[in-house]
């Protein structure tokens, strides 16, 4: 290993089965183990490959990607894509490389890649794969495109058939609450509840305040930004810290993983019950289940607006067609260790799509306190709800890692 000693992983089966091809594992390993500093992997002055000997007698290499988990000091998490199916018991060996010592440190093909109309790219080898954009003339940032393997982003600006613009914040993919202290932070136009016994008092903005990390990797990127839930009277209400982790897959999947930690601003913050929020999308035209030629999945196995809309479930996917021949499709899975799990879902057969953690009940916050949701997005090929269930098994219950010292697997 580069004149250092061998580490061998030993991957243990997550909830009853082997780790698939591509599946996202991770160890934390000691620093003084591998002979290093913290300031040599916030540098990028080390490397790291893992190596595996495949269930076809293959030995593959791929790049692990470092960085320093800030709940566990003096350790560095190393994060990278199972290259296939493997012998069992599964042990992977890790090699490191220092920068100078001759070696190939993995190269960052995941990149952040600014653009000058307040935006940033997600791109892999030359290819955008997620946009962020954050301009101050939206009332929310949003994310788009979300591209699908086909290369066709599998959400949209705007609600296809809303010329009136009653729709026009539902922007692809993005964060929302339609009740926070009786502020809207959903629609953007509080007329449409004129008449009606809604408490809501104004329209908020959810402003991006800033950036706090933009990291380039072998394996994935990384973008970290803080956000402020400002009322219609200019009083910040929440600040969120928004992580959002973006992993390609082979054949233009790609993980997307939210994790999102809000921490009122003000004494009490109320998250109202209400179906619209927090993670949303609005999915393509062509995928849409009732018009296009789409159709909705739950992790139940329920089907379209009839058998989801409303109902609680694991996961939620919306699939079609993105060309005469090719199917996209775009699931969210939530996390078990997130608040009122599993969630309910607000989904529609017009390409709407929301997990709705405060659907049945609302939830208050003190000052001092935070409330963590995490999500992930999987964009994929077909319409296989096997694979979507695997991916979930994955990021439910990751496959746990063990280190030991030695000299191959």
């Amino acid at each position: 290993m580069e004149g250092r000693r061998t580490l061998n992983f030993d991957v243990a089966a997550a909830g009853g089965a082997a780790p698939t091809e591509e599946a996202l594992l991770s160890a934390e390993v000691d620093l003084a183990r591998l002979g290093l500093e913290p300031v040599q992997i916030e540098k990028g002055q080390a490397g790291f490959w893992v190596q595996e000997r495949l269930a076809d007698g293959q030995t593959v290499r791929v790049p692990a990607q470092a960085d320093l988990p800030a709940e566990a000091r003096g350790q560095v998490r190393l994060t990278w894509r199972a290259p296939g199916p493997a012998r069992a018991p599964r042990r992977v060996n890790l090699d490191m490389v220092e920068r100078g010592s001759g070696g190939t440190i993995p190269f960052p093909a995941v990149q952040v890649l600014p653009d000058a109309s307040d935006r940033v790219w997600v791109s892999h080898d030359n290819r955008n794969l997620l946009g962020y954009c954050y301009s101050g003339q939206y009332r929310k940032p949003f994310f788009y495109p979300v591209s699908g393997p086909s290369g066709r982003s599998v959400t949209r600006l705007g609600h296809p058939r809303d010329f009136g613009g009653g729709h026009d914040h539902h922007r692809s993919l993005w964060i929302e609450h339609e009740n926070v202290n009786d502020v809207c932070f959903e629609t953007e136009h509080l007329h449409f509840f004129a008449g009606t016994d809604s408490p809501l008092v104004g329209i908020g903005r959810i402003v991006h305040a800033g950036f706090l990390r933009q990291e380039d990797g072998p394996v994935y990127a990384r973008l970290e930004m803080a956000l402020d839930w400002v009322s219609h009277e200019g009083e910040v209400l929440l600040n969120e810290i928004r992580r959002v982790r973006v992993c390609p897959l082979a054949g233009g999947e790609q993980l997307i993983d939210f994790d999102l930690t809000f921490a009122p601003q003000v004494e009490v913050v109320t998250f109202g019950q209400s179906t619209f929020g927090i993670l949303a999308a609005r999915v393509a035209h062509s995928l849409e289940a009732g018009r296009g030629s789409g159709r909705i999945l739950n992790a139940r196995g329920a089907l379209n607006e009839a058998g989801v809309h409303r109902q609680r479930a694991e996961w939620c996917d919306y699939a079609g067609p993105v060309s005469p021949n090719e199917t996209n499709g775009i699931a969210i899975l939530g996390h078990p260790e997130n608040l009122h799990y599993p969630h309910t879902f607000h989904v529609r057969d017009d390409g709407w799509m929301c997990a709705a953690p405060f659907a049945r009940h609302a939830k208050t916050v003190h000052g001092g306190e935070s409330l963590r949701f995490r999500f992930r997005v999987y964009v994929h090929d077909g319409d296989s709800g096997a694979r979507i269930a695997t991916r979930y098994a994955e990021f439910a219950q990751p496959p746990a890692v063990s280190v030991s010292e030695g000299e191959g697997g």
